[in-house]
């Protein structure tokens, strides 16, 4: 009461104060670091589409000029945002404390342009290399550069011009480049080179990476996660309209390319935000965490560096407790009073209205919130949520307490982030088998709580799903006990929570939706400015005091004597604990394993990739130098590849090499291992046999190859080179010469395969 008391005396000292009365959208200043093309077609189309104004923000997209330090620009605040080819920034071996807000490029299309004779990395040694300071000391490339042991002490390196011309007069052998980029111009003019990928040895890095300072995320915390929303909004109507942004981008911003160069681009863009894995703009803290540790282990970043809290909603968690209110939100208060609240009336123990009072999980939060805004918060007291609902759209409540986005509750609120996430289950009767997927019993009778978020999304997205209101929960349960109703679906804590206080060793939880429950407060969208009030308080509640408020309502308080009543509940809540735990192990199983194939596997062919082929052959070879096991290595070549790609474009090029990649692993041994080397380039590796079964299975693939007809209508060849693991040969020798035999196959006509005993 004191501090809402001295709020408020404040205020009513405000009225000296000139407010204005129509909304000016906010200045925001966006450092691009590169020129106008589609990288940046996500910002271009929220500025263009409106998404941006749309937000309260004027936001002014600025291009790269030459020697201009983007992120001196936004971490001095000359700037706002930044965009910067990595999600960590390192500058004079030191990390740069910025905060991540987005990230765009899931996977760098920062590669090596080199010219055709180098196919891999340590070929770069000796050669003259162009790139700029940032990249050969920092990024993904220099990693592989370390990797290969390719230094200034053995390479000639010059900074990068930024000049294709220089690498099509061979005045450098390798320079950095973009796939989205350099390619095309490449090819257009007709120039052969080889690419080497970073991601190819296990080095990734993200691109397109949105940052801010500090001091720009905690003052304006609600703008700048405005300024996210609205670009990746933009992003999404970018991809969805390609072509019209296309257009727009080369009529209004820039045409230093062309629209062919620009349409090329979105193809490969689209590839590197790794849409069938991530959300768009979703950052991931763990691959910057793993590409700092890469930089320290290959001594390019010393050992005491460390990225801090960096991630934007983990910096504002932590550092971002006190409330800077704007003058406008200053004087909408002033004017307020008073905030009416609707809550759940029977929502334990989230929350619960109980003798008047508002009780539970939701109700200790609030009494921080309380402290947060300079106004009086009041109850409106319903006896269900249908008549809570019913009040949100009359205007007699202005917010509620908890709740969850839906299209329907949309037209009449607006959401903050969320601050509870859990899961979504069902319980039934103690006899039911679990249950994998609810549209397994979409015919059964299936409670909600009328008015529930999650009875809208499922009527929405399960055809013909049963679902039956109930008035509250406690109702809901009951009816499955008596067996009018198959199941209750919740979320996982107030379910838990009734089962052990009414319903042990009666009902039991038999699944868990792939859905989760996001509850924020709702505020009513007539005035806009109690969203962005109520999202600051919410940003700056402390995670560890949820997570004792969480203790205090959910802990089984113990008994005095055995209480088998008790024991059942215990029982209960440990299988809860088990079935929750088993989920969790089979969830994070699942994405270890698709990290582990993302980080072995050729992206594009769906074989070994450059990275698991070198762990392939040291294994072999080290069978060979231990047991004299016999190993074989066949390299081939699809012959007269870059035709291909001028001819019918590289998205068929790409679909010949996918196609070329199925007729390798259909028509090789099941103990062989078919790899992609790097390009049109492939590496068969070939256990326990000699060189004479070698030479048949490669002529039987020569045979298959040019049996097949490929995407483009037309029949391929293919160039092959044998050699077998020698006494006296290291495994870098064997690939030199398996690597002569395909070249001497070239050399003699192709189409023909060259053993080297």
């Amino acid at each position: 009461m004191i501090f809402r008391s001295v709020w408020l005396a404040v205020l009513l000292l405000l009225p000296t104060i000139a407010f204005s009365a129509d909304k000016t959208p906010e200045k925001v200043i966006v450092q691009l670091d590169w020129i106008y093309q589609f990288e940046f077609a996500g910002f271009i189309a929220a500025k263009e589409k409106g998404y941006y104004r749309e937000a309260g923000l004027d936001v002014e997209l600025r291009e790269y000029q030459a020697e201009l330090d983007t992120v001196g620009e936004v971490m001095s605040q000359r700037v706002n945002y930044g965009i910067h080819n990595s999600s960590i920034v390192i500058e004079d071996g030191k990390v740069v404390p910025i905060v991540l807000l987005a990230t765009y490029l899931q996977r760098s299309p920062l590669i090596f342009v080199t010219s055709p004779e180098i196919k891999q990395p340590s070929d770069l040694i000796g050669k003259r290399i162009m790139g700029t300071t940032d990249e050969l000391k920092y990024s993904s490339l220099a990693l592989l550069l370390d990797h290969f042991f390719v230094k200034k002490s053995n390479t000639n390196i010059v900074e990068h011009t930024f000049d294709i011309n220089d690498f099509a007069k061979r005045n450098v052998d390798a320079m950095s480049a973009f796939r989205s980029n350099q390619l095309f111009e490449l090819d257009n003019q007709n120039i052969e080179y080889n690419i080497i990928d970073p991601a190819d040895f296990g080095f990734y890095m993200s691109a397109v990476n949105l940052f801010t300072s500090r001091e720009e995320a905690l003052l304006h915390p609600e703008r700048t996660q405005k300024f996210i929303s609205a670009t990746n909004l933009g992003w999404r109507y970018a991809l969805e309209h390609s072509d019209e942004i296309v257009d727009l981008i080369y009529e209004r911003y820039s045409k230093k390319k062309t629209k062919e160069a620009l349409t090329y681009e979105v193809d490969v863009i689209r590839n590197m935000m790794l849409l069938d894995f991530y959300q768009i703009g979703e950052t991931n803290e763990e691959l910057s965490i793993r590409s700092l540790k890469q930089l320290q282990q290959n001594k390019l970043l010393q050992q005491d560096e460390s990225l801090g809290t960096f991630m934007f909603d983990d910096v504002i968690r932590r550092f971002g407790r006190t409330v800077l209110w704007t003058p406008e939100e200053l004087q909408y208060l002033e004017k307020k009073g008073e905030i009416s609240m609707c809550v759940d009336p029977n929502w334990m123990p989230f929350e619960a209205i109980e003798n008047g009072k508002h009780i539970g999980i939701a109700a200790d939060i609030f009494a921080m919130i309380d402290e947060l805004i300079p106004l009086p918060i009041r109850m409106v007291e319903t006896r269900s949520w249908m008549e809570s609902i019913d009040k949100g759209k009359s205007r007699e409540c202005d917010i509620f307490s908890l709740a969850s986005s839906t299209p329907k509750r949309d037209v009449y609120m607006d959401f903050t982030s969320s601050y509870i996430d859990l899961p979504i289950v069902m319980a039934t009767k103690t006899d039911k088998y679990f249950i994998e997927n609810i549209e397994q019993v979409k015919g059964q009778k299936i409670g909600i709580v009328k008015g529930y978020a999650i009875a809208e999304f499922l009527r929405g997205s399960i055809e013909g799903i049963n679902i039956i209101d109930v008035n509250s929960i406690t109702d809901g349960l009951e009816m499955v006990e008596s067996g009018e109703l198959y199941g209750y679906v919740d979320n996982l804590m107030v379910i838990a929570s009734s089962i052990q206080k009414q319903f042990t060793g009666v009902l039991k939880i038999s699944a868990r939706l792939d859905e989760k429950v996001r509850l924020a407060i709702a505020t009513r969208n007539d005035e806009p400015l109690l969203n962005s009030i109520f999202e600051a308080a919410v940003i700056r509640i402390n995670e560890k005091d949820k997570q004792a408020i969480y203790n205090r309502w959910v802990s089984v308080k113990q008994e005095i004597g055995f209480d088998y009543f008790l024991l059942w509940k215990i029982l209960l809540a440990l299988i809860v604990i088990v079935f929750g735990f088993l989920y969790q192990y089979h969830k994070l199983r699942k994405y270890s394993d698709m990290l582990e194939q993302l980080s072995t596997t050729d992206t594009l062919t769906k074989l070994h990739n450059r990275l698991k082929m070198d762990e392939v052959l040291a294994l072999q070879y080290e069978s060979f130098s231990r047991y004299g096991s016999d190993c074989c290595v066949i390299m081939l070549d699809i012959d007269y590849f870059k035709k291909v790609n001028d001819t019918f474009g590289h998205q068929t090029g790409d679909q010949v090499l996918i196609e070329f990649a199925g007729v390798l692993k259909q028509h090789v041994r099941s103990t062989d291992y078919v790899g992609r080397w790097g390009g049109e380039e492939f590496l068969i590796v070939c256990p326990n046999i000699g060189l004479t079964e070698t030479e048949k299975v490669a002529q039987k693939l020569l045979d298959k190859i040019n049996e097949y007809s490929f995407a483009h209508g037309n029949n391929m060849s293919a160039s092959f080179g044998v050699c077998c693991f020698q006494k006296g040969l290291t495994i870098n020798k064997v690939i030199e010469k398996v690597d002569d035999a395909l070249y001497q196959s070239k050399q003699r006509g192709r189409g023909r395969i060259t053993v080297i005993n």
